[in-house]
């Protein structure tokens, strides 16, 4: 395959011949290959070359492994692909921990790790990608805290690490994510309370449900955008009612907020009204069509595709 010079895109979808094995290091070699696309081949495992020698003129700018059965840790020569903007591994059998040496992707925009089996911590090094744009680690099995690094992150519109074992609170650094429309970090051991989260003025997807934070929702979350805005804050520990600015939110289409401690009647009418979508504890919400009282209620929920 090195001497296929003039290649600047590999493409393997839905099985092909019935594809499979390590992928040769002398693809990512060619000098003029721009794209390679391996896409829902499970008819053998996969792996990558734990040894590549990539020069200064590759040209590669997305790699996309998804829905395959490629397993192993990412070698760390990845870091070396000066101008690969979209990585993206989901839903295989990838494991080990998470290079530090990806911090050295300059150009990355797009890092997907959805669906492995990632493990030990995240690393702080990603918050010197200078160009991302979306992150998303979810589904893994990650642990520690989020570095506040990734506090500096400034062009980042969309974090997912949701449904893993992480721990803390969110880092303050994180009120300097101006550019983030969406975060997920439901399903971990998260803490504290989420006052950072009014800084984040263009946030539209707040999705943290099943964790342990406390006290009240700040009162101007979500005031500096007019995109729709979904919100699942069940399951956690919050408190008081909440924020009165939610009254005059007409964007506000879906709200999941049972499973908590607000206090009775937390809810106004007006979110009533002007909510699609609203699921919130049966005490705290006269005016609620839909609510959750005990682990039942939180079923029909479930059953709804809700939860």
């Amino acid at each position: 395959m090195g001497n296929m010079t003039s290649l600047f895109s590999v493409t393997l979808l839905l099985n092909g011949p019935n594809f499979g094995g390590e992928l040769p290091s002398s693809l990512f070699q060619l000098k003029n290959l721009i794209y390679i696309t391996i896409m829902s081949n499970l008819g053998k495992d996969w792996s990558l070359p734990t040894n590549a020698q990539v020069g200064d003129d590759t040209q590669l700018e997305q790699i996309v492994l998804v829905r395959n059965n490629f397993s192993g840790a990412i070698p760390s020569w990845i870091a070396k692909l000066e101008k690969l903007q979209t990585l993206d591994l989901s839903m295989n059998n990838f494991q080990g921990a998470i290079p530090e040496a990806i911090g050295d992707l300059s150009s990355i925009k797009y890092f997907n790790l959805l669906g492995n089996n990632f493990t030990e911590t995240i690393p702080s090094s990603l918050g010197k990608l200078p160009a991302i744009e979306v992150l998303i680690l979810g589904n893994n099995a990650l642990q520690g805290e989020l570095p506040a690094s990734i506090g500096n992150l400034q062009t980042l519109t969309l974090l997912d690490v949701g449904s893993n074992m992480l721990t803390s609170t969110i880092p303050s650094s994180f009120a300097n994510l101006k550019s983030l429309k969406y975060l997920v970090l439901e399903s971990n051991r998260f803490n504290g309370t989420v006052d950072v989260l009014e800084s984040m003025k263009n946030l539209t997807v707040l999705l943290i449900r099943s964790n342990s934070f406390i006290g009240a929702l700040p009162d101007v979350l979500f005031s500096g955008t007019s995109d729709n805005i979904v919100v699942d804050i069940g399951d956690n520990k919050f408190t008081e009612e909440l924020p009165t600015s939610f009254a005059d939110m007409s964007n506000l289409v879906s709200l999941i907020g049972a499973k908590n401690s607000f206090v009775d009647s937390a809810t106004m009418k007006d979110v009533c009204d002007n909510t699609a979508l609203l699921v919130m504890d049966c005490d705290a919400c006269e005016c609620c069509e839909v609510c959750c009282d005990g682990d039942d209620g939180l079923d029909y929920v479930a059953g709804a595709g809700v939860y």
